[in-house]
């Protein structure tokens, strides 16, 4: 039998190429900037399922409990593409074609194309239930959640409110540096800058997602008193010094489970601005937007803001997929239609999501919801997110994003952004701000 192992390496992600593997190794990164050499017996025909494996079964570096293989999945990672691999893929293979995913899924120039690294990564399952992770206590599980949830945080994958924001990266604060310390941790210690991977930052943007690192008092020349620097720093003096580190890390999470789009898998794609009069004459652009799907719904994004546009749970929506009508023109782009009906009307809207990950969200979409459908209770993962919401535990901090999503029923005001088309329930066409009108009025009733 090939002896098989894992080696631990703390790098920075992602893995610098000077440090060789190999030829039967495999570098698999976590979220905690921990890179694991995995010692495999074929290289090229190591699948998924058998890696994650052997990181289990080590019982000398990391000791991971055996939940780790429910609880984490393979992925292939970049800034261009992100590919959950399933228990039969084969990263080597996925490595050698990932230039042809680039070329199906995304905008990628020659030059990209050409550049593109991906990596392997061990990151959260999209298809972990919720309340599964909930009833893990193991510390090394809980360490690698928190740091997948704190990037999301960072890289504005999660949209919280600014005030959510000081919460977690006062929460983060503590676990990083320590106690607070009155004469160490002041507002000047967040503002001054330091080195990073590309230029000199400030130091609180490694606590705040960028939009909550803006001062709007800055203007009127009050930003060092009431800018963010400060108000993190007294969030920061209010956590106990004696709280330890694993309390701190579920407390994160739980701040995190509240969203509804956490443990998402995300996807880019575009929608149609609304436009009226003579500006639909004119030339405009489509709004970039981030896809969130996961078990509990689908979730359209802003990335530029960033905020929530749209929140839909399984059970308030139709998908469908369409492939793009002129397969051979490259403006014309893969679909996925969401129908939905807004609380208190009669009319269903419907957006179209312009993506060359279209068909990876459908797939993505499909599999979780036939899944839930087979369940006892179709209704289950609403009702649970129910009963998180209405506990009575002081401890239990919900955010004030939950707070807003939950007073709009899960859609945002921001709707206005979106070009909606909206019919009535015999499926007649009422009006619409975009294209989608003109496509449904030619097709024959």
């Amino acid at each position: 039998m090939t002896h098989n192992c894992v080696t631990i390496i703390p790098v920075e992600y992602p893995r610098s190429d000077s440090s060789p593997l190999s030829e039967q190794e495999m570098c698999v990164y976590l979220m905690n900037k921990v890179c694991l050499c995995v010692e495999v017996g074929n290289v090229q025909l190591a699948t998924a399922h058998e890696i994650i494996d052997i990181i289990a079964e080590d019982d000398t570096e990391i000791n991971f409990p055996a939940q780790v293989k429910d609880v984490f999945a393979l992925w292939m990672t970049s800034p261009l593409l992100e590919l959950q691999l399933k228990p039969d893929h084969r990263p080597y293979l996925i490595r050698e074609r990932w230039s042809e995913y680039l070329k199906k899924y995304t905008f990628a120039t020659k030059q990209q194309l050409d550049s593109d690294e991906p990596v392997l990564t061990l990151q959260r399952n999209v298809f972990l239930e919720k309340s599964k992770e909930k009833e893990i206590t193991d510390l090394k599980l809980l360490k690698m959640l928190f740091a997948e949830a704190k990037g999301n945080v960072l890289d504005g994958r999660y949209p919280c409110e600014t005030e959510d924001c000081m919460v977690l990266g006062a929460i983060q604060a503590r676990l990083e540096l320590g106690p607070y310390d009155p004469l160490k941790h002041t507002p000047e210690f967040f503002r001054q800058g330091h080195d990073c991977v590309f230029a000199v930052q400030s130091r609180i943007r490694d606590f705040l997602p960028e939009h909550a690192c803006r001062s709007h008092w800055f203007l009127l020349g009050l930003g060092a008193k009431n800018g963010p620097e400060r108000r993190l720093s007294e969030h920061y003096k209010a956590i106990a010094s004696n709280v330890k580190d694993s309390r701190l890390m579920r407390k994160y999470l739980e701040f995190c489970w509240a969203f509804p789009y956490y443990g998402s898998a995300f996807f880019s794609g575009q929608v149609e601005r609304p436009v009226t009069g003579i500006a639909a004459l004119m030339n405009h652009y489509d709004l970039p937007v981030l896809v969130a799907i996961n078990r509990d719904g689908v979730h359209v994004m802003d990335p530029s803001q960033p905020v929530v546009l749209l929140s839909l749970p399984y059970k308030q929506l139709s998908w469908d997929y369409a492939c793009p009508t002129q397969p051979d023109n490259p403006d014309c782009l893969p679909c996925l239609f969401l129908q939905f009906q807004l609380p208190g009307q009669n009319e269903t809207s419907v957006l179209q999501i312009f993506s060359r990950q279209a068909i990876l969200m459908d797939a993505l979409i499909s599999t979780i919801v036939d899944e839930l459908k087979k369940r006892a209770s179709w209704i289950e993962s609403e009702a649970e997110a129910v009963a998180v919401n209405s506990r009575a535990d002081d401890d239990i901090q919900v955010p004030l994003t939950v707070k807003k999503l939950r007073q709009e029923q899960g859609l945002s005001g921001r709707l206005r952004k979106l070009s909606i088309a909206k019919f009535n329930s015999s499926g007649d066409y009422l009006n619409s701000k975009g294209s989608l009108e003109f496509r449904r009025d030619d097709r024959p009733r």
